[in-house]
């Protein structure tokens, strides 16, 4: 028997093959894989120059398999199942499946999403373990491709180019005030707004520049920022003892107990649209599309 290079065997003949095997008719097999009768036929040719074999011998009541067909036909069909099964997609049942899911993102998102996310998954997917990390400040898009970081949550502004993105949902900031002067609801001047200490949050502790100043530049004024700390809980907790200015996003202020007042001031407030990040690798993997369903789901309730 001579031997048979498989990068020139078209995968299509063994379909016909199949199809042949089960009708014993070229007519009925090429209605079964939805060919023409003379395609079908001529795909019988190549099948008999790449066995040697006749195959199938044409007799009065259609066409009957030589030995050499009986002998390959289970082994094409189960070849055939497999394929099928490599081409499906995997069937994915949280409740059963054991997997780590790492997902990072900034405080802001731990006290807003992440922690609700990382309650549903486990309940959901007992044998799953969940990694909430923060976001590393460079080598995202490598981390994602290695599957060192699943997916990564962040404001839309700060998003890595190229990578597919989901919106999540939209905050806007409120600013709290310690100050006892200063009372719920109460309208700030300009003015005063400035001249009073403010506190920020950046992640790294280091910046006394944000959004807010942006706002504030543009319209030639600028704040007297005393205090940048990289948690909200940690801003919050030191407001309580130093009277104080804060920006903070509705979501967070709604997380936490603080008990301070809601001030408005006359500054047109930028906005934060949360959207989620992953490699396109992923996009059709069936566990991560039930990830990324959890984050939309939690996001809309």
């Amino acid at each position: 028997m001579r031997n048979i290079n498989i990068r020139s065997v078209d995968l299509n003949l063994l379909v016909a093959f199949d199809a042949l095997y089960k009708e014993r008719s070229v007519t009925r097999a090429a209605s079964r894989i939805a060919l023409t009768q003379p395609t079908v036929s001529g795909m019988l040719k190549r099948l008999r120059d790449t066995f040697d074999d006749d195959l199938f011998v044409r007799t009065s009541h259609g066409i009957v398999p030589t030995p050499r067909a009986d002998a390959i036909a289970p082994r094409v069909a189960d070849l055939l199942d497999d394929i099928g099964l490599l081409l499906s997609p995997d069937d994915f049942d949280p409740a059963s499946s054991a997997f780590t899911v790492r997902v990072c993102g900034s405080d802001y998102l731990l006290h807003t999403i992440l922690d609700t996310f990382a309650e549903s998954v486990l309940q959901t997917a007992p044998r799953a373990r969940v990694s909430v990390l923060p976001r590393p400040a460079e080598g995202i898009a490598r981390q994602l491709e290695s599957g060192e970081i699943d997916l990564i949550l962040s404001d839309r502004e700060l998003t890595v180019p190229d990578l597919p993105a989901r919106f999540l949902y939209r905050d806007d900031f409120v600013c709290l005030s310690s100050y006892a002067d200063i009372a719920d609801g109460d309208d700030i001047s300009l003015d005063r707004f400035c001249e009073r200490e403010h506190g920020f949050v950046d992640p790294t502790g280091g910046s006394f520049h944000g959004p807010i100043d942006d706002a504030l530049e543009a319209v030639g004024r600028k704040r007297n920022m005393v205090l940048a700390v990289p948690g909200f809980a940690m801003l919050l907790q030191l407001m309580k003892s130093r009277p104080m200015l804060a920006f903070v996003p509705v979501r967070i202020a709604a997380a936490f107990d603080h008990g301070f007042s809601r001030v408005r001031t006359p500054l047109d407030l930028p906005h934060l649209e949360i959207v989620a990040s992953w490699h396109p690798r992923m996009t059709r993997d069936p566990k991560h599309k039930w990830l990324r369903e959890t984050l939309v789901s939690i996001a809309n309730a």
